[in-house]
């Protein structure tokens, strides 16, 4: 079987069971661990897996944007949340917040309280 058709099946093994390992495909194939090597090392040069120790994983398709870059992104929005969120919480109360942009901007509404405990 050449690769053309292998590629193919590795990725449907790896979308079905999260990993694949170069024994487990060379067995699966009946080709040697080289050749499953060599297809791995071509499937993760175009970006469809990531190698990992003896196998391979689908490459995630999520990339973390830097928190500057989160702050400014649906900006409006976000202020429009915070305002109305602020407008519900009163003065004189304890209040925890969590991390985020969003929050930050309700964080940025709140300073216009009295006499809040946040933590």
């Amino acid at each position: 079987m050449s690769q053309t058709f292998r590629h193919p099946e590795i990725l449907e093994i790896a979308r079905r069971e999260g990993k694949v390992t170069v024994e487990g495909l060379a067995t699966h194939f009946g080709v040697t661990l080289q050749t499953i090597r060599r297809d791995l090392t071509d499937l993760a040069e175009a970006g469809r897996l990531e190698r990992v120790h003896g196998g391979a994983v689908l490459t995630s398709g999520t990339t973390n944007i830097g928190y500057e870059e989160r702050r400014s992104l649906n900006l409006a929005a976000k202020q429009s949340i915070a305002r109305a969120c602020a407008a519900r919480v009163p003065n004189g109360i304890s209040l925890f917040l969590n991390i985020g942009t969003s929050t930050e901007a309700v964080a940025q509404e709140l300073l216009h309280h009295e006499n809040l405990l946040v933590v």
